[in-house]
């Protein structure tokens, strides 16, 4: 699948097989997601793996209408590392945050790619998820990420669009809407 069909393809999903994912694929997906763009290259992102259902169940518990993460085979746990060096962008976000939201987006069309599902997952507690996995000071939780094989929608079911056109969200030299 080329880069441009897994944006029109990816989106999210909730709706697992049981099949499990390889080790390998996995792997590939997170490859994909560390090779997102940074700010001064800091590359301030890591990934927590979850594959027991203990930590699946105790997870889910903690994220907004997160039942469903019980049925995924793998959830990723997307972490910002504060960086020493982290840029204020625009003077009201700290750039790891940015940084890591461009991980995330390669992680869904890199599984996109690998014909897998996931969501990312952001309405959380995110104190008690960072209790949940020891995270120490300045490592923030950035966003959750269920991770399988999607169950198939039926025959003739029609692929959502849901975009705003290209009219609707570009404008040239200043801003028009």
């Amino acid at each position: 699948m080329d880069l441009l069909e897994a944006f029109q393809r990816q989106r999210a999903c909730r709706n697992f097989q049981e099949r499990p994912v390889p080790e390998e694929t996995i792997a590939k997906v997170l490859n994909g997601a560390r090779m997102a763009t940074s700010v001064e290259n800091q590359q301030p992102w890591r990934f927590i793996v979850v594959r027991s259902e203990e930590m699946k169940t105790k997870l889910s518990n903690l994220v907004t209408k997160g039942a469903f993460l019980r049925t995924s085979p793998v959830v990723v746990v997307a972490l910002g590392v504060e960086g020493e060096r982290s840029v204020l962008v625009g003077g009201y976000t700290l750039s790891f945050l940015l940084d890591v939201a461009a991980s995330i987006q390669n992680f869904i069309l890199a599984a996109t790619a690998e014909g897998l599902g996931t969501a990312w997952l952001s309405e959380f507690h995110e104190e008690k998820v960072s209790k949940l996995f020891g995270l120490p000071e300045g490592v923030k939780v950035v966003g959750i990420l269920p991770l399988g094989f999607p169950v198939p929608d039926p025959p003739g079911t029609p692929v959502p669009n849901g975009r705003k056109s290209l009219s609707e969200v570009m404008a040239f030299e200043r801003f028009t809407w």
